[in-house]
């Protein structure tokens, strides 16, 4: 059954509750009605269950999709990683989707978008950036003829993508996972999925752009941008960040890979615990480590679930 025209997907279970939280709580403040469904990482989403009727959120309801994407992550891994099952959302009940990581805050209204739709049938938020391919391609790609330049080049970032159903269906996904052999030592397997997605779109045939490209190329009054945490000279207020001397306004910031714990913070953790300084209110791991910490726990204590 066909649901909803348009509506946004994200990708969670309960071992980042603490950022779906924070997700959602910026999400619903500035998109309080657009249809909102959860793929699950993993099964283990008993808590996320819990959070439906707060934030209004349906659950991804094709479990043989789910099931798909994750023989795909066993080809290219040995291992079931369940990052690769947003290949399910061009499999799922949204005409028109916008898919968000939930390691992201969200501080405005997403509709504009999908007008990029109709010339385009995928954008991503940022690509065509040289320091984006490193966490896509090894240099290795270039002798392989697998790619051509321009697609080698587009690298882009796979945790912000506007689309439309089977646009990148999983029979394609699954035809081009038998290259998995051929294409795995050349791709950066740290980043999961990314670097087969950005294979599965260059080759797709279909029209692929980038919110970073179109603001070069247009002068268009909505455009936003997403940010990444790892980028300086960013100012929080109210829930917001501004970016100095950068242009356009930012529409979400993306923590991707900088709210992690190295192997130093872990021993720094360890050593506060022994001597009794914990904190009960806020996670500790948030704390420390997470550039613009002042902004993600603004939207992680903005409500408390279930007492709305």
């Amino acid at each position: 059954m066909t649901g909803p025209a348009r509506g946004v997907y994200f990708l969670s279970d309960d071992r980042i509750f603490d950022l779906t939280i924070a997700f959602l709580n910026s999400f619903r403040m500035h998109n309080p009605d657009i249809p909102l469904c959860l793929i699950p990482c993993y099964d283990n989403i008993d808590r996320h269950r819990e959070l439906q009727s707060d934030y209004d959120f349906t659950l991804y309801p094709h479990e043989e999709s789910l099931a798909l994407c994750d023989e795909i992550s066993t080809r290219f891994h040995g291992e079931v990683f369940g990052h690769y099952r947003k290949l399910a959302m061009w499999e799922g009940d949204f005409e028109e989707f916008l898919y968000i990581d939930c390691d992201t805050v969200v501080v405005d209204n997403v509709d504009f978008v999908f007008k990029y739709l109709a010339d385009y049938d995928i954008v991503t938020s940022q690509s065509n950036l040289p320091i984006l391919r490193k966490w896509v391609w090894k240099k290795s790609v270039n002798e392989t003829g697998l790619l051509e330049e321009d697609q080698i080049a587009f690298s882009a970032n796979t945790g912000f993508i506007v689309s439309k159903r089977n646009a990148l269906p999983l029979a394609l996904a699954q035809d081009r996972a038998k290259l998995a052999d051929r294409l795995s030592p050349h791709m950066v397997l740290m980043c999961i999925e990314q670097p087969f997605l950005n294979y599965l779109i260059v080759t797709s045939g279909r029209r692929y752009t980038s919110l970073f490209v179109l603001e070069k190329e247009r002068d268009d009054p909505d455009m936003k941008a997403e940010r990444w945490a790892g980028e300086r000279l960013g100012f929080v207020r109210n829930g917001r960040i501004r970016f100095l001397g950068r242009r356009p306004p930012t529409l979400l910031l993306h923590w991707a890979g900088k709210w992690q714990p190295t192997a130093l913070d872990r021993g720094l953790f360890s050593l506060l615990r022994f001597f009794g300084l914990k904190d009960r209110n806020k996670p500790l791991l948030m704390r420390f480590i997470m550039p613009y910490k002042k902004l993600w726990y603004h939207y992680r204590f903005l409500r408390d679930p279930g007492k709305t």
